[in-house]
């Protein structure tokens, strides 16, 4: 059934280590190997227990700082040693958080009642947040 295909797919990205981090124009790449990514045009953030340690809007920002924020190495230098320990998903908003160790996460956030927020691809097929926070299941041989 496409939940369990849905959930299948997403826990394709246990154990995949983040490899990249980029910024293309409006959309964010987080690329853990191939096939595995999640692109999105919504916010996220990194979370440690002590505060959340970069989000998508800190990028290229100041803040007092001697050079701007670079979010890509903020991400790849707190997580590169860790793969994902495991995902999940807000049943009622869509979120959809990467745990790389105890209450160290990534989280992509949905904030639209109408706009896609994040895609998960892997070689099955790709996990779409729709508007509102409803999931999509897209099989491999029938994506875009």
């Amino acid at each position: 059934n496409w939940l369990y295909s849905m959930l299948a797919n997403l826990q394709t990205f246990v154990g995949a280590p983040l490899q990249c981090v980029e910024k293309l124009d409006y959309s964010w790449v987080f690329r853990f190997g191939e096939p595995l990514l999640i692109m999105t045009e919504s916010p996220w953030r990194l979370v440690t227990p002590e505060k959340i340690i970069v989000a998508a809007d800190d990028h290229g920002q100041k803040f007092g700082l001697p050079q701007p924020v670079d979010a890509s190495e903020c991400v790849l230098s707190r997580l590169a040693t860790l793969g994902v320990r495991s995902v999940s998903v807000d049943d009622l908003t869509g979120d959809l958080l990467l745990y790389f160790s105890d209450r160290v996460y990534l989280q992509f956030l949905q904030l639209s009642a109408g706009y896609e927020s994040w895609r998960a691809h892997t070689g099955n097929g790709e996990t779409i947040c729709t508007g509102g926070g409803g999931l999509v299941f897209v099989p491999a041989d029938k994506n875009r």
